[in-house]
């Protein structure tokens, strides 16, 4: 994009949305498509955060067209710790002192009649958006449509990972890195970028802004949510879920300078007529048995199929899929796993069977069946395996990683107990996804 780089939450437009002109390619989303996204992932308002992810607030009187509302006075505290952290990583990861933002930062009630901010040409245009100005160097958001939405829905650090996206964009101008290529790679990267950051709000360094587990997987579940549609193979495309959480995931664990490494690659290609398959499709066992009787026996292991039933959850456990160990089975409760089919999509269901497998494998393998251990490696050979299936779109994956992420089930453990976040599911999944069973 030449002057404009959004939105971000990333919020990915309808393809109508899309223009082109003087301005760059602008890809807006408005409120109503908004809720949409919001019901299709199967998602409401969740209770309070127990925490203040701001514990005290900046005040936003510097920011241009502020209403000094408590949306802009969060805002006003992310930027502001954003570029405090840059200003500090820059001259490491770049070898050159950090600039704070000579354009300034805008705030729009989208609701008014007032001026629109830098690469607009109405306040209609940033709705339900944030985004990067490249050519004034100036960052705009919705205060009425995008940030109470995502704040009720996600909590306060949806807001901080989204704004500290778009200063990604602004790291990348400054390192001279082409702006006006709208590439998922450079989006990638700005997610990345938000992922480093974030690593340093969790460790205590930000002077106004605190983030627990909690409040992280609740902004996680606003990059799932806010992906590009499993159809895009367009050069402006932010990415896939899995593409943006693995993005994130990178720059958390292993900070900024790695984030020059990240590459926007999807694992899984665009699929426009990738319709949800029947229940008794997704939950088709006889591959899945295949591939871990395979990994067992390459692992000096003896496999014993279990035998896969339509009964309620085996004693003592719990969810839409469990396993047994004596005799090796595993039950699926129809009832429940109906519904991570019908809200999520079939590679929901089939993720959640998959990791049922995988439990089974460990205890073929004399692997510890219980613990954080047994549910961490749970979930990376189901990463592992979810790679494998022939014909795997964007949107399975992105199923995949929506399941992961939302339910405790997929991690439970031998005794039925899951102790990880969403946050550790997913990196634990991503890890084997990317790197297969050898690098579980």
């Amino acid at each position: 994009m030449s002057a404009r780089r959004g939105p971000s939450a990333d919020v990915p437009a309808p393809p109508a949305a899309a223009t082109d002109g003087k301005l760059g390619v602008v890809r807006a989303i408005g409120l109503v498509a908004l809720v949409i996204l919001v019901i299709a992932g199967g998602c409401t308002a969740a209770p309070p955060e127990p925490a203040r992810v701001a514990d005290h607030t900046v005040d936003p009187a510097f920011v241009h067209g502020t209403d000094h509302g408590d949306a802009d006075r969060l805002a006003a505290t992310v930027v502001t710790d954003v570029q405090r952290f840059w200003a500090a990583q820059y001259p490491a990861v770049f070898g050159k002192p950090w600039r704070d933002l000579d354009g300034g930062f805008f705030s729009v009630d989208t609701n008014g009649t007032g001026a629109p901010p830098p690469c607009a040409t109405d306040v209609k245009d940033i709705e339900g958006n944030a985004y990067y100005c490249a050519t004034v160097d100036a960052i705009a958001w919705d205060r009425a449509a995008l940030l109470p939405v995502l704040r009720e829905h996600y909590g306060d650090a949806s807001v901080v990972v989204v704004l500290a996206h778009e200063i990604g964009h602004a790291v990348q101008q400054r390192a001279g890195m082409d702006v006006d290529d709208a590439s998922v790679r450079l989006e990638a990267m700005a997610d990345c970028y938000s992922g480093s950051f974030i690593r340093w709000v969790v460790d205590g360094h930000a002077e106004h802004l605190r983030i627990n587990p909690e409040q992280l997987d609740r902004a996680l579940r606003a990059i799932v949510v806010f992906r590009d549609p499993a159809s895009t193979s367009s050069t402006a495309a932010h990415g896939t879920a899995f593409d943006r959480v693995s993005a994130f995931q990178s720059g958390f664990r292993d900070g900024a300078r790695r984030c020059a490494d990240v590459t926007g690659t999807s694992l899984a290609a665009p699929d426009p007529d990738d319709a949800n398959k029947p229940l008794d499709e997704a939950l088709r066992a006889d591959r899945i048995s295949g591939y871990f009787g395979d990994l067992v026996a390459q692992r000096g292991g003896r496999w014993t199929a279990p035998q896969v039933r339509s009964t309620p959850a085996c004693p003592g456990a719990t969810g839409p899929a469990t396993f047994c160990a004596q005799p090796s089975a595993i039950s699926i409760d129809r009832a429940a796993i109906t519904e991570p089919h019908r809200k999520i999509g079939d590679q929901a269901a089939t993720t959640l069977l998959a990791s049922r497998f995988s439990l089974a494998a460990l205890t073929e393998l004399g692997r510890p069946t219980t613990g954080a251990t047994a549910s961490t490696q749970i979930m990376c050979l189901t990463g592992a395996y979810t790679v494998t299936q022939p014909g795997l779109s964007q949107g399975d994956l992105d199923e995949a990683v929506a399941v992961v992420l939302e339910s405790d089930d997929v991690a439970r453990d031998a005794q039925g107990t899951n102790s990880l976040t969403g946050f550790a599911r997913l990196e634990a999944f991503r890890t084997g996804a990317l790197g297969g069973a050898a690098a579980c």
